[in-house]
């Protein structure tokens, strides 16, 4: 009941297949196909990725050279911003203030008097 047991010829026809209507198929010599398309295809696409990158990373420093600049600027601005309060806060001093009134011709007071509202309303009456 083993396959050993058929004839050596009767194997040989079961390995070709009987197909009637099909042309013969087999195998021709290889024909090498040219990879030098495809190098060139794959080549230019490492390129073109290569270029892109370079073009997204040149505009992200740029745009790290302005962000720096304008953090430089703001800093100076708000230097100059503190400068100017601290002569505002000098000038509205008592002492300077005092200083600049007598530069006009103001005298400082003597004597102080003080009007007493309720007394008036009463005289009014």
């Amino acid at each position: 009941m083993a396959i050993t047991i058929l004839n050596p010829a009767v194997l040989e026809g079961i390995r070709r297949p009987i197909l009637k209507g099909l042309p013969s198929l087999s195998v021709e010599a290889k024909k090498r196909t040219s990879s030098s398309a495809f190098t060139l295809i794959m080549g230019g696409f490492v390129m073109f990725n290569l270029l892109a990158l370079l073009v997204i990373n040149t505009l992200m420093t740029q745009d790290a050279f302005t962000l720096q600049d304008l953090k430089h600027q703001a800093n100076t601005v708000n230097d100059e911003r503190d400068a100017i309060m601290r002569q505002v806060a000098q000038f509205n001093s008592p002492d300077s203030l005092a200083a600049q009134a007598i530069k006009i011709g103001m005298k400082p007071v003597e004597k102080l008097n003080y009007v007493d509202l309720g007394a008036v309303a009463v005289n009014s009456k």
